[in-house]
């Protein structure tokens, strides 16, 4: 037992450990770099008196990061061979910190018009949103480790290097977002070369080649029943973040937006770490309605103060559940062996439309509606969103419509809590518990070796231990003691 616990940590402290280390950073850092959309006094180039032409700004934004997971999706493999590549890092490296540089000179005292910021803007948010696909490769590592723990402690830097940045001067401010996207894509270079996220190979076997395809389009099925939720999701957290910038904007309460995802991102961390909470999807899009409410419906009666802390707990509530949908995703990719750039863009590209769709809605109340105006039709839409979630949540837990997912999804969680249930009920140990899961789902020793990072006869030790204490001789005998009461 010594001698395993030995390796564990040198494996930890080896190349599993400078993936853990990096990743969270590529992460933290990217994250942050997003949530600095939301630094109206640091990166708004036109000033505190050019709220709208920033909000217009942001609109094109969201268009041109959907535009690039479109693109993306149409041609995967040219662009993972190159962004996924030293080259490629290097150019996503030197481009995303150009959407700054309108607001870094408008702080050095030069004038910029929208059209010199747009360019910038469209070609920055363009290129960044490859670093969003490029952490994906983290997230396929990530679900063998601690899944929840790194996304907490990812939105904890994330959310105290945008606190900084609001903090330090309006130069210094712009210098540091302008630096996330960088130090995100160096990350993820490191990350990726320890990583060794394979691949399929599709030359010289068309048998591969076509089972990758049948799995793409099974999976592109499956994902047509979840996309009205999805949109609904998104174009909800465009409206809300709109929303809530230009208050935070109009009453200089910027600040108050990095507190409340701050205070929200160190709940997560307590949760993850302190009470080993575990967040999976289907239960976070459960909680996040509750959530989506309190924050929507009380809008009309709240103070201005109070009204951005609701809604910026409610951006950071959808920023978590795109975050853990992200690894549900990047496990598709792992066991059904599909592309990483091709598969995730393409689910991606929802997203990012919905995002659009919503900051172009919030937008278009502002222009028409006015100041006054947009309050009343934001209620107006916060209501009707939240209808349409429950609309959405109630068909999907029924299960019917669903072509069967959302009882798949059911069975998943039985399955895994009988697995938690056998494997604490015997005694084994957290290591035992996962090597018993993944045998219960049939994995081989070589599987399971390469997914915990460990040696193949480590693997065996733990077997035997599993094996003396459920009482079993084989591999078999274990998958049917799960499956007996399900």
């Amino acid at each position: 037992m010594a001698e395993i616990e030995h390796e564990e940590r040198q494996q930890l402290l080896g190349k599993s450990g400078i993936t853990l280390i990096t990743g969270v950073l590529a992460l933290a850092t990217y994250w942050a770099w997003i949530f600095s959309i939301f630094s109206s006094t640091v990166v708004n180039p036109f000033g505190s008196g050019g709220v709208t032409g920033y909000l217009a700004l942001l609109v094109i934004a969201a268009g041109s990061s959907a535009l690039c997971m479109l693109v993306t999706a149409l041609a995967p493999d040219r662009m993972e061979a190159f962004f996924r590549g030293t080259g490629g890092t290097v150019l996503l490296a030197a481009l995303s910190p150009l959407g700054c540089l309108p607001a870094l000179a408008s702080h050095l005292g030069f004038e910029v018009s929208f059209v010199l910021a747009l360019v910038p803007w469209v070609a920055s948010t363009f290129v960044s949103s490859l670093i969003f696909l490029k952490t994906g490769a983290f997230f396929v590592w990530l679900k063998r480790v601690k899944l929840s723990r790194c996304i907490a402690l990812s939105f904890l830097l994330a959310a105290t290097f945008y606190m900084l940045s609001l903090l330090l001067s309006p130069v210094a401010g712009v210098l540091l977002v302008m630096v996330l996207p960088v130090v995100s894509c160096a990350c993820t270079l490191v990350a990726d070369r320890h990583m060794a996220v394979t691949q399929p190979a599709d030359r010289g076997n068309r048998a591969a080649v076509d089972l990758r395809k049948e799995n793409l389009r099974a999976r592109m099925s499956e994902l047509r029943h979840f996309a009205p939720l999805t949109l609904i999701f998104t174009v909800s957290f465009g409206v809300v973040s709109h929303m809530v910038l230009y208050l935070a904007s109009a009453h200089g309460l910027v600040v108050v937006i990095a507190l409340s995802i701050l205070v929200s991102s160190i709940f997560a961390v307590v949760c993850s770490f302190v009470f080993r909470a575990h967040f999976e999807a289907e239960r976070i899009r459960r909680l996040l309605l509750p959530l989506i409410a309190v924050a929507l419906l009380p809008f009309p009666y709240l103070s201005p103060v109070l009204q951005v802390v609701f809604l910026s707990v409610a951006v950071f509530g959808f920023t978590c559940f795109d975050a853990i949908g992200w690894g549900d995703l990047a496990d598709e990719v792992r066991d059904r062996g599909l592309k990483l750039f091709g598969y995730l863009s393409a689910a991606s590209a929802i997203n990012f439309a919905g995002i659009f769709v919503g900051w172009g809605i919030g937008y278009a109340l502002f222009a028409i509606l006015g100041e006054q105006g947009y309050y009343t039709g934001f209620g107006i839409v916060s209501i009707v969103l939240v209808i349409l979630l429950i609309i959405n949540l109630v068909a999907d837990g029924s299960g019917e419509g669903t072509g069967g997912v959302a009882k798949t999804a059911e069975f998943r969680d039985t399955w895994k809590e009988r697995c938690s249930d056998v494997a604490q009920g015997r005694g084994l140990t957290k290591q035992e518990e996962r090597v018993f899961t993944m045998l219960a789902r049939g994995r081989s020793y070589k599987h399971i070796s390469d997914e915990l990072y460990i040696s193949v006869q480590t693997v065996k030790t733990h077997v035997y231990h599993i094996y003396q204490k459920l009482g079993i001789h084989s591999q078999q005998e274990l998958i049917d003691l799960v499956e007996s009461e399900l």
